[in-house]
């Protein structure tokens, strides 16, 4: 759920050797993204595939390797691309429409339990 503060969410762009499309869990390393910092368990995050495709995501799992960090992450609903940007640059409870975010959540969880 999303709190009463401002909330911003890391992108993590993929590159076209990824596919999200029909997928419910992602397993890609950090050394595969163009993110500048690790992230957290349970942190949300907004992909972006090779085709421009956004989708929210949840990070499910990390785990440590020698050479670089592991993400599982947990595939959420897809994105239309003002809400993917809005999520990015910060969600603000006095601009954004906050239920409107989580009823997607809701929908890509709901998604996810069909499967």
């Amino acid at each position: 759920m999303l709190g009463s503060g401002k909330v911003m969410m890391e992108i993590v762009v993929l590159d076209s050797t990824v596919s999200v499309r029909g997928e419910r869990t992602l397993v890609i390393g950090h050394s595969l993204t163009q993110l500048t910092r690790g992230l957290e368990p349970r942190e949300s995050v907004v992909l972006e595939t090779a085709s421009g495709d956004f989708y929210a995501a949840q990070v499910g799992g990390i785990e440590f390797e020698i050479d670089d960090t592991i993400y599982t992450l947990t595939v959420g609903a897809r994105l239309p691309e003002d809400l993917a940007v809005e999520r990015v640059e910060g969600l603000d409870p006095e601009v954004h429409d906050l239920s409107l975010h989580e009823l997607v959540d809701l929908l890509g969880q709901l998604r996810g339990r069909a499967s």
